[in-house]
């Protein structure tokens, strides 16, 4: 069962064994056994594996252990200051990207303008 849901997320977000290896130290082979069911994987190496993942791929598997969505609420409302800090990080840093990608046209746009006004 959890090497399944661990297939099915590393799969649905294209992780690979050798990144997810570099990352959390465990090997790409036992990786690999792992996620074919040919082996288990002992408790610590699981604990390393899923705090490489990247947080939305946690929930996810979580979300397939539990056969049901996993709310997000319940998460933060377990996490340290770390973790909330960590998040709060990475929200910020996806709120950049997003407004980067919405802003990008309108200000070429207004920059544009300015110019020929200028002219």
């Amino acid at each position: 069962m959890f090497n399944q849901a661990f297939d099915t997320t590393l799969k649905r977000f294209e992780i690979s064994a050798k990144r997810l290896a570099e990352e959390s130290g465990v090997t790409a082979q036992s990786i690999s056994e792992f996620r074919r069911g040919k082996k288990s994987i002992q408790t610590d190496s699981l604990e390393k594996l899923l705090e490489s993942l990247p947080f939305e791929a946690k929930i996810y598997f979580f979300s397939l252990l539990l056969g049901e969505e996993v709310l997000i609420e319940h998460l933060i409302a377990k996490m340290d200051n770390d973790q909330m800090s960590d998040l709060m990080v990475a929200i910020a840093d996806r709120m950049k990207i997003i407004y980067k990608e919405n802003h990008s046209n309108s200000t070429n746009e207004d920059n544009i303008n300015k110019t020929l006004l200028i002219s």
